[in-house]
């Protein structure tokens, strides 16, 4: 019963992602008697239906999509949702204040991006709404390129994204010193705020697994500013936000040394949805590791093929042996990706685990490994400088 259970629930997570097509709506209804309040599942039927023109059910589905996207706090995708079915057929102010309404009381604030939306009044919130475009991308699509124009602002509505920054060390110009970290659903790219600053883009931008995105360009978002004038500041606290988010981790990233690329051994634990069955165990090592989160290479011996897209959303535990920490740092995390690769010709997976908050004990003991100490890291990059000016 439980294989029969994770085999759908697999099968639900290939619908969503795009891997799996289902094109009957009584397969649709199968499904929904098992996962009846699945939203991104209701939204993907609601797709199927406006392509086959069934344009009144369509309408019905993403309905009932976005109020499902509300109740699991998921203001982005419920924003999106409502717009899909907008274009069907335009709301009347009276549709449009309902789902205003909907939407502030059914929504917590918890993140910057919440109190974004929540905070603008019904008009402004209208006409963001209609300036927003809908993108979809495969897996491995460049969005943005190094030297690119910042002329958009991106949200992730699903999927993730591997953002690669280049750093100017010296003033001479940029070298080839860059970090790299993923993109989530609910995470915003595009500089283009302050509007008075003409920018280059700094980073390339890559899909991992397939995406969605909405964008809005930045002269129609000064066109809104200029109609409503409270938008700003709202723009002002979101990009503040995720500075502040992004600080401590930026300035990590920028002075690291070379020690958060080298693999260490670890052992993850992945707790299945079913409480009382065992977490799988897996051994591995880190491709790649910052404060948010870590890629992690599952060893090719416990991996089984074809199971990469099971393991994305699965709570995890994973246990990182550290030279310089006695015992083992164990954090909890969520697997936001996960994608099948073959190593000398056999296949295994790699995937992307997003840390949950840790302990100030687990925090300093991977500052100081992964870091080191102020000191270190002046002498190590006086020498790079050294070394770069050199060769300049």
């Amino acid at each position: 019963m439980i294989d029969r259970i994770e085999k759908q629930d697999s099968l639900v997570r290939r619908i969503v992602d795009g891997s799996v097509t289902i094109d009957s709506v009584k397969e649709f209804e199968k499904l929904f008697k098992v996962f009846p309040k699945d939203p991104y599942l209701h939204r993907v039927f609601a797709d199927l239906l406006k392509q086959n023109k069934s344009f009144e059910a369509a309408v019905d589905a993403y309905e009932s999509a976005t109020q499902l996207f509300i109740e699991a706090d998921l203001t982005l995708q419920a924003i999106v949702t409502k717009i899909l079915e907008w274009r069907i057929f335009r709301p009347s102010d009276q549709e449009g204040q309902a789902f205003y309404s909907s939407l502030r009381e059914g929504s917590a604030k918890n993140t910057a991006l919440q109190r974004f939306f929540i905070d603008m009044t019904y008009p402004e919130m209208i006409a963001f709404m209609f300036a927003l475009m809908p993108r979809r991308f495969s897996a491995g699509s460049t969005v943005k390129r190094f030297g690119d124009e910042e002329a958009s602002l991106y949200f992730v509505v699903s999927g993730a994204l591997e953002e690669t920054t280049y750093h100017r060390l010296l003033t001479e110009g940029w070298i080839q010193k860059k970090s790299s970290k993923d993109l989530v659903e609910n995470d915003f790219f595009g500089e283009i705020y302050p509007f008075e600053e003409e920018k280059l883009s700094r980073s390339d931008i890559e899909t991992i697994t397939r995406v969605e995105l909405v964008e809005i360009t930045k002269s129609r978002l000064m066109t809104i500013c200029r109609k409503y004038p409270n938008i700003k500041p709202l723009m002002n606290d979101l990009y503040e936000a995720r500075s502040e988010s992004d600080k401590e981790g930026f300035s990590r990233t920028v002075r690291r040394t070379v020690r958060h690329q080298l693999p260490i051994q670890i052992n993850l634990q992945i707790f299945q949805d079913q409480p009382d069955k065992a977490p799988m165990e897996f051994t591995g090592f880190t491709e790649n590791i910052s404060l948010g989160g870590a890629r992690v290479v599952l060893s090719e011996k416990h991996y089984q093929t074809g199971r990469a897209d099971y393991l994305t959303g699965k709570k995890v535990k994973i246990k990182i042996g550290l030279p310089t920490a006695s015992g083992k740092l164990s954090i909890l995390g969520t697997t936001v990706w996960g994608k099948e690769v073959y190593i000398e010709g056999k296949a295994t997976a790699v995937v992307g685990i997003q840390f949950q908050k840790m302990t100030d004990t687990d925090r300093r003991v991977l500052e100081d490994y992964y870091y080191g100490s102020e000191g270190e890291q002046n002498l190590i990059w006086s020498l790079w400088d050294s070394l770069m000016e050199k060769q300049l």
